[in-house]
């Protein structure tokens, strides 16, 4: 797997990482062709065989304590001396990283869920503020050399405390909003970090780009104190699940990137458990990009089509990968959170699309089995995309198709994972009450 290309980094990267599953086994040893410590996808597709398959990671199993998860984890023992002073203030919408308090809680929160570990069994725990941009500036986090909007110094301090309390599990921290500073000072072999890669725009060659000098800029400054550094990177228009988002070629582009800059693993932020769609098709091809960055994405995408799709594979085929090559061509930019106006600016054509659905449609009775049930859950999607193309005014009004559209997405109560239309939950169901 060719994400891992410094070796000498990754020998003391593996040898502090007793296990890459989180809960038993042992590191993966570096043989002659490198490998990547962690291939993360958070997918409806990316199931357990999946998992065991495809050797992929998938955050409900193999993390002891994920993401930004932390105050959930430990809400009930939260006391107001452990949240964070700002402008003067205690405020509850961020942590005290150099609260004593704090500390005692998420130490004893390891012990009683994980212990201490052992030779055979880690657990990877992360260690991030709450999601939003504070920092807290009381006396003792000045001290440590915080500043508004900068919490690195509290909260590196806080993990390497952790880290050495703890050396047998793996901690990380995030280069993300409060913390992309990084530290003034090396952190512990079992210490990684998750770098966000919002700076770099989802596009085929981003090169070009601000975003990408300034995650050059970041990768290499984390790269000077940390020996593990991973990618948190975003793979869905967070605003609409259930439309195509043709973002191969694009994940492609960032994949090679991360594997000249010697990044040991990526975590692909997709919908979680709602059904988004293609998503099977993308999570299998992320698999084997991250195996591979130099995979031919068409014949990975015609290979799955084929064996999941065999009659309707062609129509499938040819019409996912007329987007793609539209994001090559134009070099459009993807949004992560965007409308169907600027889908179709970037790389959606409403006539191409409503051809397809209905081509795909008529297609699909000729289908059964697996297939009538996979095609059963695109379609149902589908109609939604058709329905907001419709309502956008980017496909002329007609009452009979749009009243066919909402009979045909109203279907998607029988289909696991389909309840919410985007990150925020906003509800297919309450989305057709509000139609006009």
């Amino acid at each position: 797997m060719p994400m891992l290309r410094y070796i000498s980094k990754a020998l003391t990267a593996i040898a502090a990482a007793l296990v890459v599953g989180g809960c038993s086994g042992t590191a993966k040893p570096v043989t002659g062709e490198p490998l990547s410590e962690y291939h993360g996808l958070y997918t409806p597709s990316n199931t357990k065989d999946v998992q065991q398959t495809m050797h992929t990671n998938h955050p409900d199993y193999d993390w002891g304590l994920w993401g930004h998860n932390l105050v959930k984890v430990i809400h009930d023992q939260l006391t107001d001396d452990m949240y964070a002073t700002v402008d003067g203030h205690r405020t509850h919408d961020q942590l005290c990283f150099s609260s004593a308090a704090l500390y005692k809680v998420v130490r004893e929160y390891i012990i009683g869920q994980y212990g201490y570990g052992t030779d055979n069994y880690s657990e990877r725990i992360s260690i991030m503020p709450m999601d939003n941009k504070l920092a807290c500036t009381c006396p003792r986090c000045r001290a440590l050399g915080n500043t508004p909007g900068n919490a690195t110094p509290a909260v590196t301090r806080f993990i390497t405390r952790l880290a050495k309390e703890f050396p047998r599990h793996q901690f990380f921290t995030s280069a993300y909003h409060s913390t992309k500073q990084a530290p003034a000072t090396a952190l512990p072999a079992n210490v990684g970090v998750f770098i966000s890669s919002f700076p770099l725009p989802v596009q085929v060659d981003f090169t070009h780009s601000k975003g990408y000098t300034e995650f050059l800029a970041l990768v290499k400054a984390w790269q000077q104190r940390c020996s593990r550094i991973y990618v948190w990177d975003y793979e869905r228009n967070f605003d609409d699940y259930l439309s195509p988002f043709p973002c191969l070629l694009a994940m492609q582009s960032r994949l090679k990137l991360y594997a000249k800059l010697g990044v040991l693993g990526v975590f692909f932020n997709g919908s979680g458990d709602d059904y988004s769609a293609f998503d099977d098709m993308q999570t299998n091809v992320l698999a084997q990009l991250m195996d591979n960055p130099d995979l031919d994405v068409h014949d990975a995408m015609a290979d799955y089509f084929q064996q999941y799709y065999p009659i309707t594979a062609d129509i499938l085929t040819d019409y996912y990968w007329s987007l793609e090559k539209r994001t090559r061509k134009t070099n459009c930019v993807l949004p992560l959170y965007g409308s169907m106006k600027e889908m179709c600016a970037a790389y959606l054509d409403a006539d191409a699309f409503a051809k397809f659905r209905k081509r795909l449609d008529a297609a699909s009775k000729q289908t059964m089995g697996d297939e009538r049930h996979r095609l059963n859950a695109l379609l149902t999607a589908l109609a939604y995309t058709q329905l907001e193309l419709c309502r956008c005014g980017l496909l002329p009004k007609d009452a009979d198709m749009a009243t066919e559209m909402r009979i045909v997405l109203k279907g998607h109560s029988e289909i696991k994972g389909m309840v919410n239309r985007d990150e925020s939950g906003h509800s297919i169901d309450n989305y057709l009450k509000q139609w006009k």
